[in-house]
This record gives structure tokens, C-alpha cells and sequence, in this order.
């Protein structure tokens, strides 16, 4: 229920910013990285991840917009002490949502700000988890953006535990509008 009323409130969120002003500068990109994921519960293992994600966020002022991200993940782990010698590696993979807000001027380089309360699901050797995500990045310049994301993933069993620090590089395709209108 908890999730739905997020989503709910974030999708309002966004379609309330299509009734503003349309000369602001506004995000609409891909993301795509890698992450070092590390369980340390059941496998005691670290492995690498893939990152591939869409950005969206509409000004509300000046100063803010308000959004959301999607993304996906997957990669492996390799266990440090595996059980036997045919499970070395094991399948990591990720879906997830949040919020994604914009602060500063958005004329220049404005900070990225992203979270998510367990909105999405993940597997971990195939044991059902729920991601908790936080992003906190920049705007480089027009189109680009670079983004820091720490993931922790928490078993629905209580058998994994697993954190994914993350390195995004973003793309923004959405056109930048300079001029207020009068």
C-alpha cells in the first residue's frame, strides 16, 4: 500500500509540472553505468553490475523540478568462499523507481537528487529482494550529468543482505530553452 500511495503521489507530482511555464530547462535522459555490488549474509561475495536507467524531471520554479527515474541492473557475484566447486558466480539483477528532484538554478548546473523506498525488486541467487536506493549527482553541462548511487537490497527471507555502490553518466535529450517568455 505504501508503495502505491509513493507512486501515486510522484505521478501527480509530475503531471502537475505540465501545467507550468515551459521555458525552464527540464530533464529528460538516459543513464547507464556500472556498480560494485558485495553480499555479505549467506554468499560473501562482490561481483559487478550494469546500470541502464531514463530520468525525467519538470521545473516547478526556477529552482526546482520534480520527477522520476526508472532503472534496471544485472550482473554477477562471485562468492568468496563458494559451497562447492560448480557455484562460483551467482545472477544479480534489479528494477526499481523513485523520485528524482532537481535544486539550484536550473539554468546552469543544478544538483540531482534521487530516492527510493523499496519501489522495485531484485534477485540475489535467486532470493527475492526489495532495493533502497539514494542518487545525488550534477549536471555537467547542458546534456550531460554524473550521478553517485548507493543501493542497499534486503531480503524478503531474511538470507541476504547485499549493498551496490554506483557510478551513473547521464545524457539529457530534452532541448534547453534559454529565454523566458514575456
Amino acid at each position: 500500500m505504501k508503495k502505491t500511495i509513493i507512486i501515486a503521489i510522484a505521478l501527480l507530482c509530475t503531471l502537475a509540472t505540465y501545467a507550468q511555464e515551459e521555458s525552464r530547462p527540464w530533464l529528460k535522459g538516459m543513464n547507464f553505468g556500472i556498480g560494485l555490488p558485495a553480499e555479505y549474509i549467506d554468499l560473501h561475495g562482490a561481483g559487478l553490475n550494469i546500470h541502464l536507467g531514463y530520468d525525467f524531471a519538470r521545473p516547478l520554479s526556477d529552482n526546482f523540478a520534480l520527477g522520476f527515474y526508472v532503472g534496471g541492473a544485472g550482473g554477477f557475484i562471485g562468492a568468496m568462499h563458494p559451497y562447492n566447486e560448480y557455484d562460483h558466480f551467482y545472477v544479480d539483477f534489479k528494477v526499481s523507481a523513485g523520485v528524482l528532484m532537481e535544486f539550484g538554478n536550473l539554468n546552469e548546473k543544478p544538483w540531482l537528487v534521487g530516492f527510493s523506498p523499496c519501489v522495485g525488486l531484485g534477485f540475489v541467487d535467486m532470493d527475492l529482494v526489495l532495493p533502497v536506493e539514494f542518487r545525488f549527482g550534477r549536471m555537467i553541462d547542458n546534456n550531460w550529468y554524473i550521478m553517485g548511487q548507493f543501493d542497499y537490497y534486503f531480503s524478503t527471507g531474511d538470507e541476504t543482505i547485499c549493498v551496490e555502490p554506483s557510478i551513473l553518466f547521464g545524457y539529457n535529450f530534452a532541448p534547453k530553452t534559454r529565454e523566458k517568455k514575456k
